[in-house]
């Protein structure tokens, strides 16, 4: 009989173990980021399931239309900047800075979008 009841115990001890790493996972588990792109994105990299967050793209859109976009999604960039030939816009909304980087390649534009929790 000894070994049914370390058997029991043995059981049960997996199943509190089993229950509480389900549980610490729970809370861990990562929260897919939602970046707006453009509708002819042609996508090379997508990072979004935690912060921070990428995503990089080609579009045949033009530096003005990619703006306007993220104008529209975003609302007034707080900061622009441009060097060596690459645009970078940034905006904040709540407690998110996003940087999107435009940059001319051959006939399309590469876009890259940068979303990083601000540290309050």
């Amino acid at each position: 009989m000894p070994t049914t009841q370390t058997s029991k115990y043995s059981l049960l001890a997996g199943a509190v173990l089993f229950t509480l790493s389900s549980m610490a996972l729970a809370n861990n588990e990562s929260n897919p980021v939602s970046i707006p792109m453009m509708d002819n994105a042609q996508v090379c990299a997508d990072f979004t399931d935690d912060m921070p967050a990428v995503l990089n793209y080609f579009t045949r859109a033009t530096e003005e239309q990619v703006i306007e976009f993220y104008q529209q999604q975003f609302d007034d960039a707080i900061f622009q900047e441009r060097k060596r030939g690459r645009l970078t816009l940034t905006y904040q909304r709540a407690n998110q800075m996003m940087r999107v980087v435009i940059s001319q390649q051959n006939n399309k534009r590469q876009v890259d979008v940068i979303v990083e929790q601000v540290q309050e």
